[in-house]
């Protein structure tokens, strides 16, 4: 029986940026399915999202990423099976935890040395422009080969991009076109270099694998280009989230600093409920019933991917961090999981590990405030007091 689809809240008027448990719960209690003023739908409910992301036949990837302005194939994140299995099989190989681990002494390195600038300046700091935004930036060129002097401009181009790309407009900007072309040709650039016998860098992987089946540079420069929107802020955001419950909370920084199955299980929960990526956009491909609500094909919809996470018909105590680890929505479901998973932990587990060792102990300098509306839900600042332990605890 097909029933009339409720209207969802303006989103932008939800408090997602102070308080984002009232603003899910307002969202949950219009029900699985609703559609928003401008005829988009969006998928709440757990099954109803797991359902449609297991389903990229009917919810479909490609064309629901054209805000992004990049005149590449976005690979694979905008590519639906059966393509779609080719790339992400000749990328999963580079994802593996056996492969991101191979990063970790390096990066370890890395964090210290934000630390060490931190702490040089202390005993307050911003942690969101000190930490959480040049650490991403910084794995993504070194995965890629690319200097890490350019971190800077790649923070510039990055937040240029998604300041302007406006997830409920219809076509990108000009703005946006500008600001992404500029990217794509200091990418093209690194592209046409040549590149070291042997390298290991994932881009000289790629670029050696071209000749043999492999990427085409379009194809690299698409995946660099998703990588860089998609992988960056991500990470930025729970690793906010991870300081900002650790700050408050003595008894968990113990449990967590001390316990890496807690730890695990810690980080986990926090993807889960304060999931950085609120939805994912689809297009339906033929007319589709859902929960009772007819969805007419070539409908866009979004994934309520943060909603789906505090389902409680899913999870138990849906709204805090729990001590079990919950098979959460953070990373998607379905061909397109995310493919940067293994890196996104090793990220979030190096970053928290080194701070606890390094910074004991520190709380809230002032209430931070999320940015929204965004396509990515972060801090805008996380401004901490921090005692860092004595020398002799490091040794």
């Amino acid at each position: 029986m097909t029933h009339i689809c409720p209207a969802l809240p303006r989103l932008e008027q939800l408090p997602f940026n102070g308080d984002r448990t009232s603003a899910w719960l307002e969202v949950q209690q219009v029900g699985d399915v609703a559609v928003s003023e401008s005829g988009t739908y969006f998928l709440i409910g757990a099954d109803a999202v797991e359902s449609a992301a297991k389903n990229p036949a009917v919810f479909s990837s490609s064309d629901a990423f054209g805000l992004l302005a990049s005149p590449f194939p976005l690979v694979p994140i905008a590519i639906d099976p059966p393509e779609h299995t080719r790339f992400r099989h000749m990328l999963d190989k580079f994802f593996s935890p056996r492969s991101v681990a191979a990063h970790e002494t390096e990066l370890r390195t890395q964090v210290n040395e934000l630390i060490d600038g931190i702490l040089t300046k202390g005993p307050t700091c911003d942690a969101v422009s000190s930490l959480t935004v040049p650490f991403p930036s910084q794995v993504f060129l070194t995965l890629f080969g690319l200097p890490l002097a350019d971190r800077d401009r790649l923070i510039e181009w990055k937040n240029a991009i998604v300041k302007l790309a406006d997830v409920q407009a219809t076509e990108p900007s000009p703005d946006v076109v500008q600001t992404a072309t500029e990217l794509l040709g200091y990418l093209t650039d690194h592209i046409a270099k040549p590149r070291e016998a042997n390298a290991t860098d994932l881009l000289s992987q790629l670029l050696a694998d071209r000749d043999h089946d492999g990427m085409t540079d379009a194809e690299i420069l698409g995946l660099c280009f998703i990588f860089i929107l998609a992988g960056l802020d991500t990470v930025t955001a729970a690793l906010g989230f991870a300081l900002h419950a650790l700050a408050q909370d003595a008894v968990l920084r113990h449990s967590v600093r001390t316990d890496d199955a807690a730890a695990a299980v810690f980080l986990e929960e926090i993807l889960r409920v304060e999931c950085p990526v609120p939805s994912v956009p689809r297009r339906t491909t033929t007319d589709i019933e859902v929960d009772g609500v007819s969805i007419p094909a070539g409908s866009a919809c979004w994934l309520m991917m943060g909603a789906a996470n505090r389902d409680p018909r899913r999870f138990e105590s849906p709204n805090s961090v729990g001590d079990q680890r919950n098979n959460h929505f953070a990373f998607g479901r379905g061909p397109h999981r995310c493919l940067g998973s293994h890196l996104a932990r090793l990220e979030l587990r190096v970053v928290i590990q080194e701070w606890l060792r390094r910074v004991p102990e520190f709380s809230l300098a002032t209430p931070p405030e999320v940015l929204w509306p965004s396509a990515t839900m972060t801090f805008t600042a996380l401004e901490l007091n921090i005692s860092p332990a004595r020398h002799s605890d490091l040794v």
